[in-house]
């Protein structure tokens, strides 16, 4: 019966660090596994705002309440918390902090504490750095006695299972803010990319390529696999190359590339492998240039970097001179001046250069 609670608890404990809102019913498993009658958990990241929790159970929300507001600053065992040890996860008594007679002396034991069946325990840190503080403190009336070594043994037991889940979120959280990091990068790309798995079949695009496909029609997506005009699928494995794909309306076409990936001989198991990424570009695409950026890479005054960048955008010198405010002329220079800045001779290789950025 006991380890069957155990298991059931170390399941719970793990499931909690998906889930915060089963850490009460965490605590509720602790509490009846240790003999106890109320518990409190808490946890606080300087560094990562999801992994802040604070729970309690085993009070009404009245009792709860009225401690908060009158009795919490008075606390003896929060007051003394730097007398429990210092080492992770070793769960000690609360005797440890504050002897029998010291706690029935106080005013908040004789107000709060005792009335509400509150004197044996045990607490233990679960972490004690800088970047994460958490503890876990444990109670039960006076009838029921001190903790026992064997349910210090099991707290300090338990405690690591909590400090294993803890570690276990902060790793899920770091992996999730790069994943969403990458992920950003990926939608900004301003060209249509694609991952193909072996058989051809799209795991992921972002919004370029959706747009692409949505308007192209030399391309389309038929459920999950990517179909070219006359209904050849595209095949990692054997498109080797860069292809043309009709617009929907007249222009240029859209270049396509796909480049096959080599397998890794070890892959985990259940992900999908990404064999191919497909690229589309927009031949007709004028750059977005930035002036803040043009100045940062070539040297350029913030007057030429804004001229130049009305130009990337595609409008003649006249026209990014009067948007501007300034004489055609000054414009001119700026021109000349930001050719000889990047290297160029022309404007249409200025134009170039600037879109080599994108």
């Amino acid at each position: 019966m006991f380890f069957d609670q155990l298991d059931k608890l170390t399941g719970a404990i793990y499931q909690a660090s998906r889930e915060a809102a089963l850490w009460p019913e965490v605590l509720r498993q602790i509490c009846e596994i240790m003999g106890c009658t109320t518990g409190s958990f808490w946890m606080l990241s300087r560094r990562n705002a999801e992994l802040n929790t604070t729970c309690f159970w085993g009070q009404s929300d009245a009792a709860r309440q009225e401690y908060q507001e009158k009795w919490l600053a008075q606390d003896p065992w929060l007051l003394r918390l730097d007398r429990f040890p210092t080492e992770e996860g070793f769960f000690a008594r609360s005797e440890s902090v504050i002897t029998d007679a010291e706690l029935e002396a106080t005013v908040v034991y004789q107000e709060y504490l005792g009335p509400h069946g509150l004197h044996y325990g045990g607490g233990a840190w679960i972490s004690r750095r800088a970047e994460l503080e958490s503890f876990l403190t444990l109670v039960r009336p006076k009838s029921a006695g001190p903790l026992t070594d064997h349910e210090l043994s099991m707290g300090t037991r338990i405690v690591a299972h909590i400090r294993q889940s803890v570690t276990l979120l902060e790793e899920r959280l770091e992996a999730l803010r790069g994943c969403a990091g990458l992920r950003l990068c990926f939608e900004s790309l301003p060209y249509g990319v694609a991952f193909l798995d072996p058989q051809g079949q799209l795991l992921d695009q972002n919004k370029v390529f959706r747009k692409v496909v949505a308007k192209c029609k030399g391309l389309e997506l038929v459920g999950d696999r990517l179909m070219l005009s006359e209904k050849d699928p595209v095949k990692p494995e054997r498109w080797l190359r860069s292809f043309a794909i009709p617009r929907s309306r007249r222009g240029t076409p859209l270049w396509a590339t796909v480049r096959p990936i080599p397998a890794a001989e070890k892959h985990p198991v259940g992900i999908p492998r990404v064999a191919a990424i497909m690229e589309i570009r927009d031949p007709e695409r004028r750059a977005s240039a930035d002036s803040n950026h043009l100045e940062a890479l070539f040297g350029l005054t913030p007057s030429e970097a804004r001229f130049t960048a009305q130009l990337a955008s595609g409008m003649s010198v006249k026209e990014a001179a009067e948007t501007l405010g300034i004489a055609e002329q000054t414009g001119r220079t700026h021109l000349k001046r930001a050719m000889s800045k990047t290297g160029t001779k022309r404007q249409a290789e200025l134009m170039g250069r600037i879109s080599s950025l994108d």
